[in-house]
């Protein structure tokens, strides 16, 4: 690429979605530059290292159908480091006992205890509700299913699967998935859940943990392209002669202004409408104010002794009258997040639950959430050796019924902004969904978009 044909990208925001699309950029030949405000990059991902643990903030579980992450993986050169994954058992929790699960198959859901034989013989439907919405759905642009989105995952399942089969596999998956609740998220999370996880084909896809955690893959990112922390960007501004002035501030209270031929907001809904709020039209304004986000609390302990043989994730269903939602448990394992002979717990607290002690102190959500674990895994307690609390007020994005028609219109917008010659793009979890594939997704797509426009 010659000089004349190279683009100076800024990336606002330094988490997943902004390194994956500072990355493809890069990588096409652009001058790219990552602002983020914080003091440390990766989001949402990484932790606090203790005595040989690593108090990650998420214990991420991935599974085989998460191929963009893992290609990333791959493209890194991290697959030593991090693959292969670790084979995951799926429990979940059947008054009081966590026992364990196969929600791949259909003939593994009809035994999920608490399902009844009358509600799992209705799963014979699958078959045909499965073809006659796959057409309309697809992981990398879930706004196609806009026409599918008029309907809440309760009412769907409940018209042609039953109450039971609700109760005890769909509300605690897709719960554990969005961290929301199943009467609000819209059936379109559902389906492109099941999509994504090839839930009743007959190739199904192997979950898992990767031996270390996903700040391995932002540290060998954060070595490859140019990032500046602790600098915020206060307000994007268009320059009459094209591209954009960025007013940015560190820390340190000092103020200066960036030059850029395109911007790229990888940052949270809010964030994006105030930074870019003199640039944006009043439809992307109201979409990025509408965005619906879940309080969240985790609880991350580092243990003694091994919670378990295997690596577990957890499904609470809300009939269990329990403080938490998923639990996941992790071994130790040598040159992994715990030492050999210990283990992690990662407990994320239901959303009631966050938001009914909202105001509440660190250590009083944390006893509550040991309380709850201590009746699911008696005895866990005396083998905490140390734990953190991690609190976000604008965690995971709510996808309700609506939220795909929204995010419809908004790209339509987007597009014909981009029609205009306006290099603004977006990137975030809000516009794919939840989670670390979801997060690169966004972002490479937002990169796509602007080398598109560029050619």
């Amino acid at each position: 690429m010659s000089d004349s044909e190279r683009k100076n990208v800024v990336v606002v925001g330094a988490g997943l979605a902004g390194l994956a699309a500072a990355w493809r950029l890069k990588r096409a030949g652009h001058e790219v530059s990552v602002l983020e405000r914080r003091d440390r990059i990766g989001g949402g991902v990484g932790g606090e290292w203790v005595d040989d643990f690593c108090l990650d903030r998420s214990l991420h579980t991935l599974h085989s159908g998460d191929v963009r992450l893992l290609a990333w993986i791959d493209e890194l050169g991290l697959r030593g480091e991090l693959l292969p994954l670790r084979p995951l058992q799926i429990t979940q929790v059947n008054d009081g006992r966590a026992q364990p699960i196969d929600p791949q198959s259909l003939g593994g859901v009809a035994q999920i205890p608490g399902v009844r034989w009358r509600d799992a013989a209705r799963l014979v439907r699958w078959a045909r509700l499965t073809s006659r919405y796959a057409p309309m759905l697809d992981l990398a642009a879930p706004e196609r299913a806009a026409s599918l989105d008029f309907r809440s995952v309760a009412d769907f399942i409940r018209l042609y699967f039953g109450p039971s089969v609700l109760e005890r596999w769909v509300a605690p998956e897709v719960t554990d998935t969005f961290a929301a609740d199943e009467h609000e998220l819209s059936r379109v999370t559902a389906l492109l859940l099941w999509k994504a996880r090839a839930t009743g084909c007959r190739t199904s896809v192997c979950h898992g943990t990767m031996r270390r955690g996903l700040d391995s893959l932002v540290n060998a990112l954060n070595e490859r392209l140019s990032i500046r922390r602790e600098v915020e960007v206060v307000r994007v501004d268009e320059v009459p002669s094209g591209g954009f002035s960025l007013v940015c501030q560190g820390h340190s209270g000092g103020r200066g202004e960036l030059e850029a031929d395109a911007v790229v907001l990888a940052t949270s809904a809010v964030e994006a409408g105030r930074i870019a709020h003199l640039v944006v039209s009043p439809a992307e304004r109201d979409f990025l104010a509408g965005v619906q986000q879940s309080a969240e609390v985790t609880l991350v302990l580092a243990l003694d002794h091994p919670p378990s043989g295997l690596p577990q994730r957890i499904r609470v269903p809300h009939c269990e009258d329990l403080p938490m939602d998923s639990v996941v448990l992790e071994p130790g394992i040598a040159g992994g997040r715990a030492p050999v002979g210990a283990g992690l717990a990662s407990v994320r607290a239901t959303e009631r639950f966050a938001r009914a002690n909202a105001s509440a102190p660190d250590d009083v959500l944390a006893k509550g959430l040991l309380h709850g674990l201590a009746r699911l895994l008696p005895g866990l307690e005396a083998r905490v050796h140390h734990q953190r609390l991690y609190r976000r007020v604008d965690g995971a994005a709510r996808f309700e019924v609506g939220a795909y028609r929204a995010l419809d219109r908004f790209r339509r917008v987007e597009a014909d902004l981009r029609k205009e010659s306006r290099r603004l793009y977006y990137a975030g979890d809000y516009l794919i969904g939840p989670g670390p594939e979801s997060a690169l997704i966004s972002g490479e797509r937002a990169a796509r978009d602007l080398l598109s426009d560029h050619a």
